[in-house]
């Protein structure tokens, strides 16, 4: 990890509506903008790459030139089944222009026979462990997870870490 890098954090739904996307980029573009202007640090994006908000961020950061870092929920392998074969070429795409990419050791115990959530949920905890700002892709629905992964739950916890989220939908 870049200590000496300010980190942005990314959680955000896999479907995004298609009319939303538009003003979605527009607003993740102008807030990069805005932090790249407010920031002399080195900036670094944390995205796990899942479909939709993680992978459009991710792209728009390393269009102005930010490092990525990926800590994926489970290995590289594992984690592309939850891909289209579409979707999947972009993973690898973004996963090649990457700075960093590594597999999340979970901070929780694991258990007997872990569901896949409980393995997103700790990539969850990682970003908003480690950001400094968390962006959240998020259509405002608190909505608690039996695996307590998701948006909403990333957002938990980056607020019980004490981080700024910032919202754009």
């Amino acid at each position: 990890m870049y200590d000496n890098h300010f980190h942005i954090g990314i959680t955000g739904h896999r479907r995004l509506p298609e009319e939303k996307i538009p003003v979605i980029t527009w607003s993740v573009k102008d807030f990069y903008a805005d932090i790249k202007k407010l920031n002399e640090s080195k900036i670094t994006v944390l995205s796990s790459l899942a479909e939709g908000a993680d992978m459009l961020c991710a792209k728009l950061a390393l269009d102005m030139g930010f490092r990525l870092a990926v800590p994926l929920p489970m290995n590289v392998a594992e984690y592309r089944k939850d891909f289209s074969a579409y979707v999947a070429g972009e993973f690898d795409h973004l996963l090649s222009m990457a700075d960093e990419v590594f597999v999340v050791t979970p901070e929780e115990p694991v258990p007997y026979n872990p569901s896949r959530g409980f393995y997103y949920r700790q990539a969850g905890i990682y970003v908003a462990k480690k950001c400094d700002f968390l962006l959240a892709v998020w259509d405002g629905v608190e909505n608690d997870t039996p695996d307590g992964a998701g948006t909403w739950e990333t957002i938990k916890l980056a607020r019980k870490f004490g981080r700024t989220v910032s919202r754009f939908w």
